[in-house]
C-alpha cells in the first residue's frame, strides 16, 4: 500500500482508493470510524477505462466505455496495464500515463468531495507491493 498525498485540505474524512486493472474502487471513512464505499453511475465499481474525445478531454468509466463504442482508437480499457508506458496513443493524440491515471482519480476525488460535504483530511491510494518508485510516480503525480 502506497500512502497518497492529501488532495483536498483538512477535515475528518479519509479515503482510500485502489485503483485497479479493471476496476477503480473508493471507500470513505468517516470521523465515527464507519465506511462508504463510493458510487459511480450506481455501482462501486468505476471501470479504469479511458476514452478520448475529439476535443482532447478524457471521459473515464461508463462514459468511456460507451465512447469506444463510437471510436475504438481512442479508447483505453486498462490503462493500469500500460503504466510503464511514458504515452499512450488515442486516436490522434498521445497521452501521458499521468493523465490517464489522473482522469479517472478526478472522477474519484469529486465523487468523493461530494459525498463528504467538502474536503477530505487523508487520501490513500494502493498499489501492488512490488511497485517500484517509477510506477508509484504515475500514481502521485
Amino acid at each position: 500500500m502506497a500512502r497518497g498525498h492529501t488532495l483536498f485540505g483538512m477535515s475528518e474524512q479519509r479515503l482510500a482508493v485502489d485503483y485497479g486493472t479493471s476496476n477503480t474502487v473508493a471507500v470513505l471513512r468517516r470521523p465515527d470510524a464507519s465506511t462508504r464505499p463510493l458510487l459511480f453511475d450506481g455501482s462501486p465499481l468505476l471501470p479504469s477505462a479511458v476514452f478520448a474525445e475529439s476535443d482532447g478531454r478524457l471521459l473515464v468509466g461508463q462514459d468511456a466505455e460507451r465512447g469506444a463504442r463510437l471510436d475504438p482508437a481512442r479508447f483505453e480499457s486498462n490503462p493500469k496495464r500500460r503504466i510503464n508506458d511514458l504515452e499512450v496513443l488515442l486516436g490522434e493524440r498521445a497521452y501521458s500515463m499521468v493523465d490517464l491515471v489522473a482522469a479517472t482519480l478526478r472522477r474519484v476525488a469529486g465523487e468523493a468531495a461530494r459525498v463528504a460535504g467538502g474536503p477530505l483530511a487523508d487520501v490513500t491510494i494502493t498499489c501492488p507491493a512490488e511497485w517500484g518508485q517509477a510506477r508509484r510516480r504515475v500514481l502521485i503525480d
